[in-house]
């Protein structure tokens, strides 16, 4: 850490190789946290990888010959350095490269690298990049640019002497690695690579972005679903004011892919209504932010509240259930609850939606719905929500207060069933008293189709203290028939890091369904597909979950433990609910 100080600290790196001088031009500075998804669609966060002695970046871009030139120099300092801790990427922000074809340049260039696609260029405009072929190291650790230049004399430097090549980023990853001060000499050539087009200039040029008609339509579409009053978000989207006083933080939640909540890799399947934000939306709001999030006029559309919503914004429900009321505390963590109610149906019904009328939308963080076998007893809680005595029914989280079915499908709810539901409550900072109510709406006719929840589960595994990037796998029985694929409720507590849910056809086939590439335990979400995806009878579910029990992973409860599964917090779990439908059989 005593060199990143150093160096950091420093207008001007000098490094003496031999008889040979050279300096960075750039001053060491503080940068910024950010997160990308790579060529893979694997998501990769800069602060997870604090443990990580350096990280660099490489500015590259597929077809573009200046930086192409560099890659070998590379990769061979990656076969050297990559045991000694440093973390090798290159970074694409032309924003004119698919996925497919970043795979498909790293394939042929032989080159086993993450290629971080920065689709709204927004690493590329907080690390200040002007062209291809610059090279960064970066201090994971405090986000610090500790060398910013040329990757070698050998890469788009004009003018350098080819019998005496420099190899610039080597000697500044030399002198981190090794902690010694370096010595103030000259300054670095420039980098003569292919200059960055950036959009957001050509798009907004000097024009003040219009807080009212471009800022709030945004902010109303994708945040202030939470971000209310009595919100479970830590503060309300009420005013400009808020806005811009929380702008700075509103840019690192964007940067870093923290918000919108439950962020999936949309490239993999067609998705409905799921929390998330486009490129476009990401460059208009951090362009404002970086502008100084101002308004014009005296208009603010936030400050106008919205209506109150109904209490059932489906009308009234053919039958109510009350969750048993739970006084949440003011502080503290609130392990999961597992309660029941009795259901006390005369006959089977054909459920066609279910509605949540939350008691304290502050604190409910999520809500599972399952059908219970009334036999089993409440003395050992967990047997209530085990898939051999329960089926999943419904899923609530904030933002989502009513699911509904399609028009040809319903859920068959059984009278020899009760209800039993998993609860976590947030603390807020006062004690809050939930009596949430579940509302179940019924068909008249039978369904074409049944509503089936399959569960993807694993049961036996255990994390060692410490270790990262552990992958667990969980098959379901294949299909006795064709089916439709409708949505996914993937689940895991703190150590989950990612999950894949594919479809394993009976050719052998994988048909990929859904990446969720950067889950997040604080928001458990629902993610229907646009169109229903037929599955021909044969076909089984397949996952990969990836879990992460160091402490750079920011959600773990407690990196020193052995974890294995069950029901708490501190343990984990692999249940990843998939819906879908069956033809209904007379």
């Amino acid at each position: 850490m005593m060199t990143r100080i150093l160096l950091a600290s420093r207008l001007l790196v000098a490094v003496c190789l031999g008889s040979v001088l050279f300096t960075s031009t750039a001053l060491a500075q503080r940068g910024t946290d950010f997160a990308l998804l790579d060529q893979n669609g694997r998501f990769h966060q800069l602060s997870r990888y604090n443990q990580s002695e350096a990280l660099v970046l490489y500015v590259y871009s597929p077809g573009d010959a200046v930086s192409a030139a560099g890659l070998p120099l590379l990769q061979d300092l990656q076969q050297r350095y990559a045991e000694q801790g440093v973390e090798f990427f290159l970074l694409e922000s032309t924003r004119t490269v698919s996925r497919e074809a970043a795979a498909a340049a790293l394939q042929q260039q032989g080159l086993d690298m993450p290629m971080l696609l920065d689709t709204a260029q927004l690493v590329a405009r907080s690390l200040g990049v002007k062209t291809t072929a610059e090279a960064y190291l970066l201090d994971p650790s405090s986000f610090a640019i500790v060398y910013r230049g040329p990757l070698d004399s050998r890469v788009a430097v004009p003018g350098a002497d080819p019998q005496l090549p420099v190899p610039y980023l080597e000697s500044a990853l030399k002198a981190l690695l090794a902690k010694v001060e370096a010595e103030a000499g000259d300054s670095l050539p420039e980098v003569a690579g292919t200059e960055l087009r950036y959009e957001h200039v050509e798009r907004f040029g000097e024009r003040q972005i219009s807080y009212q008609d471009e800022i709030v339509p945004i902010v109303q579409r994708r945040c202030t679903v939470c971000h209310v009053e009595d919100g479970l978000a830590p503060w309300a989207m009420v005013s400009h004011r808020m806005m811009q006083g929380w702008s700075p933080m509103i840019r690192e939640v964007l940067i870093t892919r923290r918000m919108p909540p439950g962020q999936i890799d949309t490239q993999v399947g067609e998705w409905g209504d799921i929390h998330t934000i486009t490129d476009d939306e990401l460059m208009t709001l951090v362009h404002w932010i970086d502008s100084g999030a101002r308004r014009e006029g005296e208009a603010d559309p936030l400050t106008t509240p919205a209506p109150p919503a109904p209490e059932w914004a489906l009308g009234e429900p053919d039958l109510v259930i009350e969750v048993p009321e739970e006084a949440v505390p003011a502080t503290g963590m609130v392990d999961f609850l597992i309660k029941r109610a009795d259901l006390a149906l005369t006959e089977d019904r054909w459920v066609q939606a279910v509605a949540y009328d939350v008691g304290e939308p502050s604190v409910l963080h999520s809500l599972l719905v399952h059908a219970v076998d009334p036999a089993i007893s409440d003395r050992n809680p967990p047997d209530l929500i085990d898939p051999d005595n329960a089926d999943f029914i419904s899923l609530y989280v904030p933002g989502r207060p009513q699911e509904v079915f399609a028009e040809d499908s319903g859920y068959l709810l059984r009278a020899d069933r009760d209800l039993s539901f998993k609860l976590r409550y947030v603390t807020g900072g006062r004690e809050r008293l939930d009596r949430t109510r579940i509302g179940f709406y019924f068909r008249d006719t039978p369904p074409q189709y049944q509503v089936r929840n399959v569960i993807t589960l694993n049961e036996d595994f255990t994390i060692s203290p410490g270790v990262d990037n552990q992958v667990e796998t969980a098959t379901a029985p294949a299909f006795a028939q064709d089916v439709f694929v409708e949505s996914f409720a993937p689940q895991t507590h703190t150590r989950g890091k990612s999950m894949r849910i594919n479809a394993e056809l009976p050719d052998g086939s994988l048909l990929p369904l859904i990446n969720v590439a950067n889950y997040n335990f604080n928001w458990q979400m629902n993610y229907p597909l646009r169109e229903r995806v037929a599955l021909p009878a044969g076909s089984r579910l397949v996952t990969e979950t990836v879990y992460d029990n160091s402490s750079a992973n920011p959600h773990n409860v407690d990196p020193e433990a052995q974890v294995s599964v069950g029901v708490t917090t501190y343990d984990e779990i692999l249940h990843h609910y998939v819906r879908v439908l069956e033809q209904r059989q007379p």
